[in-house]
């Protein structure tokens, strides 16, 4: 529905400038504070030496202070019995202070090389250094090995410590030490490039003579005895201040100090100790203002995230307090529905009028009029056509479907629609529903259900989305389960429902009377109607057994349109209800509850929830990211159990529950952004207007279809009166193509030469292994052939299901064998010891407790003590697959419409990185992952190729001739740039196995031949079978059998390789026969020792059957004579008798007629009263969609219309309106807008509120007698002898109620043309309204929503 509500054009740019302002303004400030929060690398974690050509020898066997400011190089030795105590990594808040005060108590100075991050964080930290008379020294800002960094990034480093220093003290210094360095004759080649670079800075390089080795926590005693120089000599001395726990350091200070001075030793800067000249010179101006700005950066960005922080505990304690009440209030209200005893009351039969307002809803109409009309409920219904433009309404007249009255209107938004339907309805109760809706055949009685019990005055219903099959509506589905319903619930529970879902809602027409209707005031209609009937103490409840099903957006743009409105509309609610948060009673109780639960969980966290993603990355990129992994994953684990939960109380089954991971890493991102915009919307008031959405016709698809026919029930050709609107597919469809190539199976029942392929490849690679030789590598390139056949079977399988979905499945079939392995492997590498260290005591496998989690979740490759580096070393490819199972949708829409470029672009990237030296490679545990990612990536599209049919198409000479070409440049490229054993080793050589692994797979996967053969060799065959079915655990386990068998082979004397071979193949048939498995476990199959490979699936558990969405009847009494040829009723009359229908008869246009009946007592809150004989009841009369006239004396009124309405005869033109009915408002001559919104009705006295979620059983008693001077309240209906009418020209009747005559039909003329004083009747049209003033009337001008409107008394 659209609205005319904004007149002011939207200001989009402006907030959208705002948004991406304020998301830069949050990354810079989580940058900077990243930046100078960094952790800092421990000194056991430094390189491996290079080598140490270009080091002078004087210089490696010099002394530690290195001058390389001028040529040439110098270094020097503190004198003897000289020591300068240094200490790195601060300032430290914590243990600086503590250092500072023993070296005050023992009155020695001390130097320390401090980290720019460290001061910017503790300026304070560094004035006491300076202080205190010691000297400070650059130790880089971040910590990084400066030898292993860009030389941008070297010069800023340092550059950066030194404004930091400026800004924090306002001196220079000129000592550097770079991090991770040791003694000058430990100096290599990159690590003195980075002391020259230092010295043309103008910096001196102080390397160590003497390592406490503090940072291993190796005891007091240690310390000192490593720090204690020998023999008399002069030394620097290393220790920390800074970068764990430093109380050993501390102590190790109050011994080592006094025990130097005993020993005759002298204690001092490196500065005074090397004659460089006095410290702590005063910085240049320039460098102590950029400084103090870089401080003041910090100080800023420090702050927010700070503040970011603790709101993420906010954040954190509001998603633990929604899962307790979850556990708690929602299930006790699960409980309580689902208990037998439970009733609302004595059933409900009073006839229901259900109102469906709708603009542009062709493509679902059908089907949500026929759904409501499948119910078994007395009911009516009353659709709303609100300015279509592709012939809703037209269409739903064609069907002539029984119960079924349309009223037109100008487009002026669905309240305005919903307006005109209460006005139009028949009956007290009345159901809303949208018109891309579908209702269960027991949906309307379930909703009204609850109107036992005289306090309700409105119920929502549960929806459900219809189209889930897709990712985006299945997102939307999980949040409707597990959001709006467990919300529903909640505030059932506390009496404080806020929102009736428009798609499922029902309401006492007194109810509705009473709160002025729906109002226009905001863009959430139904938030606004729900809240206000809240406050006026009527109770709101939750039937969730009332099932909707409603077709959800299909693409993130119609998402964003969609729940941009609903934020906007919300936040608009809130703030016009505000004032209910200070009344007291009923007002105040759903100001407290209702409003505040809507505040919080709905607008206030999902606005902080961002934080949990942000502080997410944050931890990626410069934390610990395994850490970071997981506090993510914590939260996820939250939000599974309250999936679980919220399915499980909604009857739903858990497979949709996959998704969430994908949910919170991409929907949830877009949920962000459309609030933070509503929220900008809001404050600077930009205009927003009500979007209407493109249908696709998802709901119309449970229509049944005819019998003899194989398509809808609904013949769409001559049903629309405007002619047919040319749709594209749905915006997330993928292209269609004219053909639909498949590679054709070969061998029989499966694709054996892919199966032999598979079982090859795992035969070269356990050869390659054992054998070791790079020429394997060369002969069959095993890893592109496994990842292509990969990439074709991930094709298949997503012609078959929803990309989620066979993501899931390919990540169910290859993680548990993983997980399993783990299990194993895992203990027994920390059982037999995880951390080792090299002679000099550097730690090359240190153990990172939280890198473990890479077990669980390989995103990187998972970690591995040296001991068992075999069994680790190839879970590289586990780690490749699982990054191309999830990237394949991305990869695949690539490939589809550019799959030349899609093919050559990682072949570019690995060929560039070459061409640069490898740098890809240095991108810590990122680095390998992107590299295999490159290599192989062509690999897995060429599989896409192969399954898409692209390969089949080509030319057999071109595809060879590519493959030669391929192949050999890749061979040219090894053989130049040699690696790896032998030198020719392609997995070493990530460029040439590229293109050596792209043209193998092009070539074998183009061949496809013909492999009957295999099957008339049953043992082959079975072997192939077997160890297809057994890939991954042949794979995970070959390793470990190989790394065993020469230990095997000793006990026996067997010392061949070709020995230890045999018993490595032996011991993998070993694992394959106890571990194979959990293989079968995973995939679903029947478990087996050595499967035959007819995947024979276990017996299925009985699984959770959900609600799905009902079978809509076409019958007769639906209308399904509409549907009984390819035309309307009108076309199959004239083909069955040979002739056209009579013409209607002369009357009004566009006139919705209302049967008379007697005018009701005064209302009160119960059944309506059975109308008189005579009067028509659903159903009743001839089967045209009209009712049966009431008989002559029963109060009717002469007047127009007295019997069945006649079908007009069909238009020959398109487009051109038919008589008797205007068609689409034609340019200049638009239909009247609606009425303004409903008047309240009387105040009524409100009765004891019970007990939330039980409903009353005594049935309501009389209400009170209406005031004098006001007219009762009670159905709309007209009273006796009016004629319901829906305006459409100057000169038509409108409804009135006010009190007439019988007999007499209350007209609007037209103004005469006379002079000015012309008294009598006038019609009085405004841009949005058509108002009517009647003088006779006596108590007030009558509203066209046919309510009197009261008139202020004198």
């Amino acid at each position: 529905m659209r609205s005319r509500r904004s007149t002011r054009p939207p200001r989009r740019w402006g907030v959208w400038t705002m948004t991406v302002v304020l998301t830069a303004m949050v990354l810079t400030v989580l940058t900077v504070s990243g930046l100078v929060n960094a952790s800092i690398g421990n000194d056991a974690h430094a390189r491996a030496p290079e080598g140490h050509d270009a080091v002078p020898p004087g210089i490696a066997a010099g002394g530690p202070i290195i001058d390389a400011r001028a040529d040439p190089v110098r270094s020097a030795h503190l004198p003897d019995r000289t020591v300068a105590l240094t200490f790195d990594d601060g300032p430290d808040p914590t243990w600086t202070p503590q250092i500072l005060a023993v070296l005050a108590r023992h009155r020695v100075p001390g130097t320390f090389f401090v980290v720019g991050s460290m001061v910017a964080q503790h300026p304070d930290m560094a004035q006491r250094i300076v202080a205190a008379g010691s000297e400070l020294g650059v130790h880089t800002f971040t910590h990084p090995d400066l030898a292993g960094v860009s030389t941008w990034r070297r010069e800023r480093e340092i550059a950066d410590t030194e404004l930091a220093i400026a800004g924090a003290t306002g001196i220079s210094t000129h000592l550097v030490r770079p991090p991770f360095s040791s003694t000058s004759d430990a100096l290599d080649d990159p690590g003195y490039g980075t002391v020259v670079a230092a010295g043309q800075a103008g910096y001196v390089t102080v390397l160590t003579d003497v390592d406490g080795e503090d940072w291993q926590r190796p005891g007091v005693e240690a310390i000192v005895r490593n720090a204690t120089p020998q023999h008399g000599a002069g030394a620097t001395v290393l220790l920390h201040d800074a970068g764990g726990d430093r109380s050993q350091t501390v102590a190790a200070l109050d011994s080592l100090i006094p025990q130097l001075q005993a020993q005759g030793y002298r204690f001092t800067t490196v500065s005074d100790a090397a004659g460089l000249g006095p410290y702590g010179q005063p910085a240049p101006s320039r460098d102590r203002v950029v400084g103090q700005a870089l401080l003041a950066t910090v100080g800023v960005a420090q702050g927010v995230v700070t503040l970011m922080e603790i709101a993420l505990v906010g954040v954190g304690g509001l998603v633990i307090a929604r899962l307790v009440v979850m556990l708690v209030v929602a299930r006790r209200h699960a409980r309580r529905r689902r208990d037998p005893a439970f009733s609302w009351g004595e059933p409900v039969t009073d006839p229901v009028s259900v109102v469906v307002p709708a603009y542009n809803e062709a493509e679902n109409i059908e089907a949500t009029v026929r759904s409501i009309l499948a119910s078994g409920h007395p009911l009516e219904v009353v659709v709303v056509d609100d300015g279509s433009t592709d012939g809703t309404a037209d269409l739903l007249e064609d069907l002539a479907l029984p119960r079924v009255r349309v009223v037109r209107q100008a487009n002026a938004g669905k309240s305005a629609a919903l307006n005109r339907g209460v006005a139009a309805a028949r009956h007290d109760l009345i159901v809303m529903i949208d018109g891309d809706t579908i209702f269960q055949p027991d949906t309307v009685a379930e909703l009204v259900a609850p109107f036992a019990d005289p306090d309700v005055g409105a119920v929502a219903g549960n929806v459900k989305i219809a189209n889930r099959d897709r990712l985006v509506p299945r997102m939307q589905h999980l949040e409707y389960v597990v959001g709006f319903n467990v919300d529903r619930r909640v505030q059932d529970s506390w009496g404080s429902i806020s929102t009736i879902p428009g798609a499922a809602g029902a309401f006492r027409r007194e109810a509705v009377q009473e709160v002025g209707g729906l109002s226009s005031d905001t863009l959430a209609e139904d938030t606004d109607l729900t809240i206000a009937l809240g406050r006026a103490g009527w109770r709101v409840v939750y039937a969730e057994k009332a099932l909707a099903w409603t077709e959800a957006p299909v693409s993130a743009g119609q998402l964003w349109r969609q729940r941009f409105r609903w934020s906007y509309g919300t936040m608009q609610a809130l703030w016009k209800h505000r004032r209910a948060l200070r009344e007291r009673g009923a007002s105040g109780r759903m100001g407290r509850l209702g409003l505040a639960h809507v505040a919080v969980f709905h607008v206030a966290l999902p606005l902080a929830a961002p934080l949990v993603d942000l502080l997410f990355v944050y931890g990626l990129l410069f934390g610990d990211p395994a850490v970071a992994l997981l506090l993510w994953g914590s939260m996820l684990l939250l939000q599974v159990i309250a999936g679980v939960l919220a399915f499980r109380m909604d009857g739903e089954p858990l497979g949709p529950l996959w998704a969430l991971p994908v949910q919170q890493l991409m929907y949830r991102q877009l949920m962000y952004v459309v609030l933070v915009q509503a929220v900008i919307s809001a404050v600077t008031g930009a205009g927003v207007r009500w979007q209407k959405l493109q249908r696709v016709g998802a709901v119309a698809e449970h229509l049944q279809a005819p019998a003899g026919q194989d398509g809808r029930s609904r013949p769409a050709a001559d049903r629309l009166p405007a002619p047919p609107v040319t749709r594209g597919p749905a915006p997330d469809a993928a292209p269609a193509s004219s053909e639909t190539p498949v590679a054709p199976p070969r061998g029989g029942g499966r694709e054996r030469w892919l199966d032999l392929l598979r079982a090859i490849a795992l035969l070269r690679v356990v050869t390659y292994h054992a054998f070791g030789g790079g020429w394997m590598s060369m002969v069959f390139p095993s890893m592109g052939v496994m990842f292509a056949l990969g990439g074709s079977l991930m094709v298949q399988s997503l012609r078959r299901g929803e990309a989620l979905d066979v993501i899931g499945h390919r990540l169910r079939r290859l993680l548990p064998p993983l997980w399993f392995f783990g299990l194993l492997a895992v203990p027994v590498m920390l059982w037999h010891g995880w951390p080792a260290q090299d002679a000099d005591g550097t730690v090359t496998s240190p153990l990172v407790w939280s890198d473990l989690l890479y077990w669980l979740f390989p995103l990187i490759d998972p970690p591995g003590s040296d001991w068992g580096a075999d069994a680790v070393i190839g879970l590289w490819y586990i780690r490749a697959y699982l990054w191309f199972v999830l990237l394949t949708p991305l990869m695949l829409w690539a490939f589809r419409r550019r799959p030349l470029v899609a093919l050559a672009v990682p072949l570019v990237v690995v060929g560039l990185d070459a061409l640069a030296g490898s740098p890809l490679g240095e991108w810590g545990a990122a680095g390998p992952a992107v590299v295999d990612g490159a290599t192989f990536a062509a690999c897995w599209m060429l599989g896409f190729a192969h399954r898409e049919g692209t390969l089949r198409r080509l030319a057999p000479w071109i595809s060879s001739c590519a493959a030669v070409v391929l192949v050999a440049g890749g061979l040219v490229w090894a053989f130049t740039h040699p690696a790896g054993d032998d030198g020719v080793d392609l997995n070493d050589i990530p460029f040439a196995q590229a293109l050596v692994s792209f043209g193998a797979v092009l070539l074998v996967l183009r061949m496809n031949p013909q492999v009957a053969w295999l099957e008339r060799v049953p043992v082959l065959g079975r072997l192939v079978t077997v160890v297809n079915a057994r890939a991954i655990t042949i794979y995970l386990w070959h390793n470990v059998a190989i790394a065993v068998a020469p230990q095997i082979g000793d006990l026996f004397g067997w010392d061949s390789e070709g020995q230890h071979f045999a018993i490595a193949v032996w011991l993998i048939v070993v694992a394959v026969l106890a571990f194979g498995w959990v293989e079968d476990l995973a995939a679903g199959r029947t478990l087996s020792v050595l499967p035959d490979g007819r995947g024979n699936a276990r017996p299925a558990q009985r699984a959770v059957v959900g609600p799905r969405p009902p079978v809509i009847p076409t019958d007769v009494e639906s209308g399904e004579t509409s549907a009984l040829s390819q035309g309307s009723l009108r076309a199959f009359l004239g083909r069955v008798v040979g002739a056209a229908p009579p013409a209607p008869p002369s009357g009004p246009a566009d006139r919705v007629v209302a049967r008379p009946r007697p005018r009701p007592a005064p209302t009160h809150r119960g059944p309506v009263p059975s109308p008189p004989a005579g009067t028509p009841t659903a159903g009743a009369g001839p089967g045209t969609g009209r009712y049966t006239p009431v008989p002559a004396g029963a109060g009717a009124v002469p007047g127009p219309v007295a019997g069945p309405v006649a079908r007009p005869p069909a238009r020959s033109t398109a487009g051109t309106a038919r008589p008797g009915r205007p068609g689409p408002a034609p340019t200049g001559a638009p239909l009247p807008a609606p009425p303004p919104p409903l008047p309240a009705p009387p105040p009524r006295v409100p009765s004891p509120t019970p007990t939330p979620g039980r409903a009353t059983t005594s049935r309501p008693g009389p209400r009170p007698t209406p005031a004098p001077g006001r007219p009762p309240s009670g159905p709309a209906s007209p009273p006796d002898g009016l004629t319901a009418l829906v305006p459409s020209a100057r000169d038509e009747p409108v409804l009135s109620f006010a009190e007439a005559r019988p007999g007499r039909v209350a007209r609007c003329p037209t103004r005469p043309d006379g002079p000015a004083g012309t008294t009598g009747p006038t019609t009085t049209r405004t841009a949005d309204r058509l108002s009517c003033t009647q003088e006779s009337t006596p108590l007030g001008s009558s509203s066209p929503l046919g309510l009197v409107r009261p008139r202020r008394l004198p």
